[in-house]
């Protein structure tokens, strides 16, 4: 497999790592899940910074992506960012992300937000995607997501549109589950995973998720600045 289609399927198959209640932004961008970004975002004012370790499989190749290095920042209805990552033996990447937030229920009981993810390393791609968030239950702060991504590798003729679901539990600075699924990703097909989060000291937060590809993520986030 050449170096530039497994920087394609990373596009999707990095992790997305938590929701703007919590703070923790993900190894390329928009706060999320496991794979899919929701329509939360990172306060506003506050800047998240986020070391992580991927390992996953691509159509049966170990990758394993070490370091993740991301800084993420919120502002009105809205947060921007950008990560490095080192696909070991393989490249290095460069990704720039941006998340608007258009609608927003009364006492954020639903969001809609549309974001952009530009990836750059020996190949490029740019997802683009639409999607939105529920709460369905305030007391244990339950929410669900679905959400369409359109991906769209460089240098190729081909294009990807897929739908995409996740379900979250916890509230702010407590511990949290997530779920999400893909429905068909540009380089792996399938996607399923869960991810947990805890809160270890005040601002800095643990993650750890497992998903299909054989899949393990681990990581560090804290947050600063804000109100």
């Amino acid at each position: 497999m050449k170096t530039s289609r497994l920087l394609i399927g990373l596009a999707a198959l990095v992790p997305f790592t938590a929701t703007a209640s919590l703070g923790a932004p993900s190894s390329i961008g928009p706060t999320g899940l496991l794979t899919v970004p929701t329509a939360e975002v990172v306060p506003m004012g506050t800047t998240e910074a986020m070391v992580a370790y991927d390992s996953l499989r691509v159509a049966d190749e170990r990758i394993k992506v070490l370091p993740i290095v991301n800084l993420e920042y919120g502002f009105k209805d809205g947060e921007v960012g950008a990560t490095y990552f080192s696909i070991r033996g393989l490249t290095d990447v460069k990704a720039l992300n941006a998340k608007y937030l258009f609608e927003r229920g009364d006492e954020n009981s639903y969001a809609l937000a549309v974001g952009v993810i530009y990836l750059k390393g020996d190949a490029a791609e740019t997802d683009l995607y639409l999607v939105g968030t529920q709460r369905l239950d305030a007391k244990n702060n339950a929410r669900v997501t679905a959400g369409v991504m359109y991906q769209k590798p460089s240098g190729v003729s081909g294009s990807n549109t897929t739908a995409m679901f996740g379900l979250e539990f916890g509230k702010p600075g407590k511990t949290t589950i997530g779920l999400d699924y893909v429905v068909k990703d540009i380089a792996a097909g399938k996607l399923y995973g869960a991810i947990l989060r805890q809160p270890i000291a005040k601002n800095l937060t643990g993650q750890i998720a497992v998903g299909n590809n054989s899949r393990f993520f681990a990581g560090l986030t804290l947050q600063f600045g804000g109100k």
